[in-house]
Parts: structure tokens; sequence; C-alpha cells
């Protein structure tokens, strides 16, 4: 990727290069007024745009260098990008020689028709600007996005996928890389972009897995044991004390029976939100090296 100056000098040689054409234009005697009015009009185009994008980047990429990121670094950029594309639009006009009331006439008109052509993009476009104000969603936030218009679901079978699960949160979950004002994107947990409308965006239920208000996240975890091997008596104090240095926060209980030949055993503990996978796979393995100690102590002794 091109440095900003460097993109900057590219575009004062664009820019010669169409003054340059313009002024060959005009020392051309038989050349008609309309082509020569044509030719600025595009080269403000052109040039404008190309301006507005490269400094609407390089002022997204400033921002993105300090260490305390905010709104500012989807809202200064943006609004960057759309006054020079007003100041483009007023250049074209100020062109053609459109004056200030023939352009307020003619706006009105063509914004009803244009309001009504474009409802669905001026829709994302307020609900582009409605999300960064209010930080419904914020860059770097861990979300999983609830909708019924998006067509995912949990899957069916094998059901033991879900034997842990008190819910389950159907949708989409990956971390917000930007907030534009039509869409915003995601990076999902397998690494792909997703691109969602923000009028969809907004309508939708939101699950936010770095909330700034909840740091804690509890956790469940059930174990099966079988019935002849383990003391029910004894069981859960052998629970307890092997997730000692766990913060449990609901039993341990025995929750029910599984194929009439196993006890479930099931417990929350609490855990932050960070690191809620590597507690619950140490809390589960201590679980389960217990119920593999239990069996084999108990088929020693029987034989």
């Amino acid at each position: 990727m091109l440095k900003f100056y460097k993109k900057f000098i590219i575009g004062i040689l664009i820019s010669f290069s169409l003054f340059a054409l313009n002024l060959f234009l005009l020392s051309i005697k038989n050349v008609s007024t309309d082509v020569i009015i044509t030719t600025r009009a595009l080269s403000i185009v052109i040039g404008g745009i190309y301006f507005t994008i490269i400094i609407s980047d390089g002022v997204r990429e400033a921002l993105e260098r300090k260490p305390t990121k905010s709104t500012a670094v989807v809202i200064v950029p943006n609004i960057v990008k759309y006054l020079g594309y007003i100041l483009v639009f007023i250049g074209v006009l100020a062109v053609f020689g459109v004056t200030s009331a023939e352009a307020l006439a003619g706006g009105t008109f063509a914004g009803l028709v244009l309001g009504l052509a474009l409802q669905p993009v001026l829709e994302n476009f307020f609900a582009g600007i409605l999300i960064i104000t209010t930080g419904f969603v914020s860059i770097g936030d861990h979300i999983r996005i609830l909708n019924s218009q998006i067509p995912y679901m949990p899957a069916n079978l094998p059901p033991y996928k879900f034997f842990s699960r008190e819910y389950i949160e159907q949708g989409l979950e990956g971390t917000v890389a930007e907030i534009d004002l039509f869409y915003s994107r995601l990076i999902l947990e397998n690494g792909r972009e997703f691109r969602i409308p923000n009028s969809l965006l907004l309508k939708s239920s939101v699950v936010d897995y770095t909330s700034k208000l909840s740091k804690k996240l509890y956790v469940s975890i059930r174990v099966e044991f079988p019935l002849d091997k383990v003391d029910l008596n004894s069981l859960l104090e052998e629970v307890k004390e092997e997730l000692k240095d766990f913060e449990i926060e609901e039993g341990p209980y025995l929750s029910e029976q599984s194929d009439k030949e196993n006890v479930i055993v099931s417990l929350r503990i609490v855990t932050d939100v960070d690191n809620w996978k590597k507690a619950k796979s140490e809390a589960l393995k201590r679980l389960l090296l217990l119920r593999s100690r239990i069996i084999k102590a108990v088929t020693i002794n029987k034989t």
C-alpha cells in the first residue's frame, strides 16, 4: 500500500495533467464550449474524488495509530469524505453555471424523487449515523448479531454438541472491524469478512461479549459419573475439593440421570470474559480426571 505522501504526489500529477488538458482544449479554436465545460467538470470530479479519498484515508490511519481508539476513528474520516463529495458537487454546478436558486429548486424536486427511489440506501445511511453517534456497537467489540433475517440456527444433531449449554444464541458472531455510513464489517470466528447493512444491524439484538458493564461470565459445566462406581454421599464434596481454586457460583448438583447408568453433576463457575474458554477447559479436565480416578480405584478394589 502506498504511503500518504506518495498518494498525494500522484494526486498532484493527476491535477497537473487535467489542468494541462483543459489548457490544451482552450488553445484549440474549433473546440465547442460544451466540450470545454464538460472536460472541466470531469476534471473536478476526478481530482476532487481522488483527493477526498486519500485525505479521508490519511485521517483514518492517523487516528488508528493512537493508543486509545474512539468513535472519532469512524466519524471524522466519514465527515471528511462526505464534505469532499459535497464540495465536488458544488464545483460541478458552478462549472455548468447553475445558480443557487436553480440548484435549490432542482435539489428540492430531485430530493423528493431520489428520496423515494433510494429509500433503502437512505435508511442505511441514517442508521449508520445513529450507530456511530450512539455507540450501539464500536470498533473492536466482539458481538453476536441476533436477527430473524439472518438465516443461522444451531445444528439439530448431534445433541451432545450442546450438552453444557443452558441456552443457545443463534446468529453471527464476530469482531467489529469497521463501521461505515452504509454498512459495517465483521470479522467472523472463521476469519471471513461479513458485511451487514446498517439498517439490519440497528434492528438486530446484539450480544456484546466485551461489555464495559460486566467483566464476569458464568460458565456451566456438566459431567457424567457412572452410578456403579461413585459414592453419591461424598461425590459432591469431592467435586468441590477438586475445583477449590475456582469460584463456584452455583452447585454442584446431581442434576439428572443419563441412560439410567450415569448421574450428571452440574455446576456454574465464575470467570472473566476474556479467559472463559481456558477456565472451562481446566475445570472440565479436573472433573474428568476425578472421574477417571474414581473408576480406576473401584476397579482395582474389585480385582
